[in-house]
């Protein structure tokens, strides 16, 4: 799958694509997103946006994007998480 951060407003959710807002840290559902791409064919999921109701995207904004990536790996690279 070819994505392109300048069109992600193009961009719909789908089996391969999935918006979460990530103002407050890490959403609890991103897991559920990670694993359900893991199992299949990927795919890619947008920190920082979110889906409005027509189905477009709009930038919610990250408060600390170091920390957010931080534990994002540290959860990621845990085997007694993932």
């Amino acid at each position: 799958m070819q994505f392109s951060f300048e069109d992600y407003r193009l961009y719909r959710e789908g089996n391969q694509i999935e918006a979460k807002s990530a103002l407050h840290g890490l959403p609890s559902s991103i897991w559920e997103t990670y694993s359900a791409f893991a199992n299949t064919y990927g795919g890619v999921i947008l920190l920082g946006v979110e889906e409005e109701k027509d189905g477009s995207f709009v930038t919610s904004g990250l408060r600390n994007s170091d920390k957010l990536i931080k534990d994002f790996w540290n959860i990621i690279n845990n085997v007694n998480k993932v």
